[in-house]
C-alpha cells in the first residue's frame, strides 16, 4: 500500500474504501465512542458514504493512520474545513483500533499532519477541540505544540451533564520556532 507520509511507528496513506471495517469497528465500540461523543449507530454504507464524500471534497485532506510493521490500518486523521485563502484547518484524529491505545500511534500522527500542513500545505494555523476530561488527549497534543487557546463552556451534553471543551491552536510561526529550537 502506498505510503504518503511515514514516522517512526506510522505511515499516512489515502482513505480506501476497505478502511470503512476499521471504521465500523470503531465507532460501534463503547470504548472509542466515548472519546469521539458518538451517540448513534451507523452503518457501514453510511459510513462509506460519509468518507467518500470527505475524501472528494477540496476543503477536506483524509488520511489512515496504518501502522509500519505490518501496514494495518488502525486509524484515521484530516484537516476539516481547510481554508486556503485564510490558510487555516481544523484538525481531527481518531485511532480506531483500541489495541494501539497508548503505542505512541496518536503522536507521531499529529506530528506528521503538523509538518504537512506547514511545509506542505503551507498553512498558517491548525486548530482542533477536545473535551476537558480528556487529558490524553490534551497531553498528546500539547507534547506536539498545540496550546489552550480558549474553553467552550458547556459545549456539548454527554451522560446527563454538560461538558467543556479546549479550543487548541499552532502556528506556523510556532512549529518553526519549536522545531529549531
Amino acid at each position: 500500500m502506498s505510503k504518503f507520509i511515514t514516522e517512526k511507528n506510522v505511515y499516512l496513506r489515502p482513505f480506501i474504501d476497505e478502511d470503512v471495517d476499521l471504521l465500523f469497528e470503531g465507532l460501534n465500540d463503547e470504548t472509542v465512542r466515548e472519546t469521539l461523543f458518538t451517540f448513534r449507530p451507523k452503518t457501514k454504507h453510511e459510513l462509506l458514504e460519509e468518507y467518500r464524500k470527505d475524501s472528494s471534497n477540496q476543503n477536506t485532506v483524509l488520511f489512515t493512520i496504518c501502522e509500519l510493521s505490518s501496514g494495518k490500518a488502525v486509524g484515521i486523521t484530516a484537516f476539516y474545513r481547510v481554508d486556503y485563502v485564510s490558510r487555516a484547518a481544523v484538525f481531527f484524529i481518531a485511532i480506531y483500533d483500541t489495541s494501539k491505545w497508548n503505542s505512541g500511534y496518536g503522536t507521531q500522527a499529529t506530528r506528521l499532519m503538523i509538518k504537512y500542513a506547514f511545509d506542505v500545505l503551507n498553512l498558517n494555523r491548525i486548530q482542533l477541540h477536545v473535551a476537558l476530561e480528556n487529558t490524553k488527549a490534551v497531553e498528546i497534543y500539547k507534547k506536539c505544540g498545540f496550546v489552550v487557546e480558549g474553553t467552550l463552556r458547556q459545549a456539548m451534553y454527554h451522560h446527563n451533564r454538560y461538558v467543556d471543551f479546549y479550543v487548541m491552536g499552532i502556528l506556523r510561526n510556532e512549529y518553526y520556532s519549536n522545531k529549531n529550537s
